[in-house]
């Protein structure tokens, strides 16, 4: 759906699967990955995360969808309301996904990393610096067993200055090297959507 024609982070997902990988998926593109959490929604070899706005294009990703029968907790959706700033998401990585992480040990970490939650995006809403990103970056590359099993996939990010810093405060931190962000691009925090993070924690323990 949207701009996407192939999938490239569930095709990936989906050969890492067939050859006995366990893999987690952290999507933190504005939008939320509905495909990718139909592809997986009832296999408990794949961890979905996402964290996009709502509401929101396409309108799916509530913080009760968790997955299916034979795979309940193994999606985690944190629906951000407008306004939210990064430390929302670090939140929920911290406090929610990084202990189901703990538990489900994948053996290779798929980033669908979208750069249009960005406070300068003209499609989006959210409040994100690409201080907040280098932030997530590091977060998620913990989650890897090893720093060579992290792929992350270019998503949105449609201001072209963002997109830049954002990608390559990413990029650095992924590679090992200086991910330092200008003055104007360091973390936010005081955005809206705390009770979102609650909301995704109750829903995985119902």
């Amino acid at each position: 759906m949207g701009f996407c024609l192939l999938n490239n982070v569930a095709v990936t997902a989906a050969e890492l699967r067939s050859r006995g990988e366990r893999v987690l998926v952290v999507d933190w593109d504005v939008h939320h990955g509905n495909g990718t959490q139909d592809v997986f929604w009832d296999d408990p070899r794949v961890l979905f995360v996402s964290t996009h706005q709502y509401p929101a294009y396409p309108g799916s990703g509530r913080a009760d969808e968790t997955g299916g029968a034979r795979a309940r907790g193994t999606t985690l959706n944190f629906p951000l309301p407008p306004g939210a700033t990064g430390d929302v998401a670090l939140t929920a990585l911290d406090e929610v996904v990084a202990p189901t992480v703990e538990s489900f040990a994948p053996s290779w970490v798929l980033v669908s990393a979208g750069f249009d939650a960005h406070r300068a995006d003209p499609l989006a809403e959210l409040a994100w610096t690409a201080g907040d990103y280098r932030a997530l970056a590091a977060r998620v590359l913990a989650f890897a067993p090893d720093r060579a099993r992290t792929i992350a996939f270019l998503e949105g990010g449609y201001d072209l200055d963002a997109l830049r810093v954002s990608a390559g405060a990413t990029a650095a931190v992924l590679a090992g090297a200086d991910a330092s962000v200008p003055d104007d691009e360091r973390p936010s925090h005081g955005g809206p959507g705390r009770d979102v993070v609650e909301r995704t924690r109750r829903a995985l323990t119902r």
